[in-house]
């Protein structure tokens, strides 16, 4: 057990670095972990994205990253695609969509998707932060609830 111990505190170090360096920046996000592939696990979440979303850590803690939790009738199948195809191919990737707190109250959301790669250049972690953006959406008057450029929701 001793080896496995010093293979997992180098990770442990790095997610945390990750962690601490992002919560000021993008107050509102997961980390998933990019080596497992299809899923994308989320290995942290910031207290901001719980009090966005109004689910629990534990609630989020390993599902995946691409937070399909939060999806609902009014969240755009082309923009799921295009989060999934970002994930797969370990791009970065930013949109507008709408999304769902737990409460089932649609908010807008500036997504973005950035891979985190480690000291050997590979995409370890993705950092996917969540920004409301209702308030600017709202003011557009009703017509900004449309989709108006594939991937791009105005």
């Amino acid at each position: 057990m001793p080896a496995m111990r010093g293979l997992l505190a180098p990770q442990n170090t790095f997610l945390d670095t990750i962690a601490t360096r992002f919560d000021g920046t993008h107050s509102n996000f997961v980390l998933g972990n990019a080596q497992v592939a299809g899923l994308f696990p989320v290995v942290y979440c910031s207290d901001g994205f719980c009090d966005l979303t109004g689910f629990s850590r534990a609630e989020v803690m390993q599902r995946g990253c691409a937070c399909s939790f939060l999806y609902g009738p009014d969240t755009s199948e082309l923009v799921r695609q295009q989060i999934r195809k970002a994930l797969d191919e370990h791009k970065e990737f930013k949109a507008e969509l709408i999304l769902y707190r737990k409460s089932g109250l649609p908010f807008w959301c500036l997504l973005d998707v950035i891979p985190i790669k480690n000291e050997k250049g590979e995409v370890a972690l993705f950092l996917v932060s969540h920004k409301d953006i209702s308030e600017t959406k709202n003011r557009g008057g009703p017509d900004r609830w449309k989709e108006t450029a594939p991937g791009l929701l105005l």
